[in-house]
């Protein structure tokens, strides 16, 4: 039978691979770490807070409304991206993996230092940095631009990476494709989106670049920001980061009309720190830019009538505003980031 990690057999499991010793286990806390849908995250507190680690392991069905299958082995892809990325990205941005087990699908890493928060709980208390924006805006052109390809093809590094299956899986079918039947006329707008993902191959995609998937360190002057759930990377379109995190704020920016401007400039400052760190890829900048807008009108659509709809949006006024907003992305009247938070403030 499959071992299913919990909370409750976490602590034994690390013990008996050998992670940690009895001394280290005797005082170890485990608990579940909450906000996905697609895996197990168990944090094991240790004694000593920088040994600490956490356990990730995937589903095959995903925890939401509607059926959303996906295949386990994505979790392997994950700890192969975090081995390959060590060396491009600040060793301070990203967990290390120590231990893997193929026939579980499931990896240990190191964890997030204590204390820290998600980038999330920061947007929507109100905590609205812009440094922060900038610093992951920075870390992701960072990671484009060190993983992008030539001409001359995928270097043997990347090359486990091309298979785009988990990404269609994970993103492409429940983001796209369920939108597209829920909206039947922008259909063929939806799926040219799609396909413009898939297309290019031009670096390593993480795919569910967003606020939660990125811890808060550092100080209020000097913030630092590291990076987690890697399990959608892919050799693809930078764009659909670029989107997914954009699309992230817009939502907020819904939810809190109030904090509408403080939304937007996060916005900018993200842009404008990802195009300083990925000069290859960011130009032209008004198409990169018109790009991601257009594949924000139907990330906008997917998190109100995906598989996958965003919790804080719930009311008919915030949804009314998500569509009509893509929709307009869709069919012409909104070319840029500026239009677009032009239109949040109406």
């Amino acid at each position: 039978m499959d071992y299913a990690l919990t909370e409750s057999n976490a602590v034994e499991y690390l013990l008996g691979k050998g992670l940690i010793s009895s001394d280290q286990a005797s005082s170890a806390a485990a608990r579940e770490l909450g906000g996905g849908v697609s895996n197990v995250v168990v944090r094991v507190d240790l004694a000593n807070p920088s040994d600490s680690l956490v356990i990730k392991q995937s589903l095959a069905r995903l925890r939401v409304q509607q059926e959303w299958l996906a295949d386990r082995a994505r979790i392997h892809r994950e700890a192969a991206s975090l081995r390959c990325l060590e060396g491009a990205l600040p060793r301070s941005a990203l967990p290390r993996v120590v231990h893997e087990n193929r026939e579980h699908y499931l990896f240990a890493m190191t964890a997030a230092p204590a204390g820290a928060r998600t980038w999330k709980d920061d947007l929507l208390s109100g905590r609205i940095d812009p440094r922060v924006a900038a610093e992951v805006g920075r870390l992701l052109g960072i990671m484009h631009q060190q993983s992008a390809v030539s001409n001359e093809g995928i270097p043997p590094e990347l090359e486990e990476f091309a298979d785009q299956h988990c990404f269609v899986q994970l993103r492409v079918d429940p983001y796209h494709r369920a939108t597209a039947l829920a909206h039947a006329d922008l259909a063929e707008a939806i799926e040219a989106e799609a396909q413009a993902m898939l297309e290019r191959r031009v670096c390593l995609v993480h795919g569910d670049y967003s606020p939660k998937n990125v811890i808060v360190t550092g100080t209020d002057q000097d913030p630092t920001a590291f990076l987690l759930d890697f399990e959608v990377v892919h050799l693809g379109n930078p764009v659909f980061d670029l989107a997914f995190m954009l699309n992230h704020l817009t939502l907020k920016a819904i939810h809190r009309p109030d904090l509408a401007v403080q939304y937007n400039a996060a916005a900018i400052a993200f842009w404008s720190a990802y195009c300083a760190n990925a000069p290859a890829l960011a130009t032209p900048a008004v198409r990169i830019e018109r790009e991601a807008v257009r594949q924000m009108g139907v990330l906008l659509l997917a998190r109100v009538d995906g598989k996958s709809p965003a919790e804080y949006v719930t009311t008919d006024c915030q949804k009314s505003v998500a569509r009509r907003v893509a929709r307009e992305i869709l069919t012409g009247p909104i070319w840029s980031l500026s239009d677009l938070h032009g239109a949040l403030l109406r």
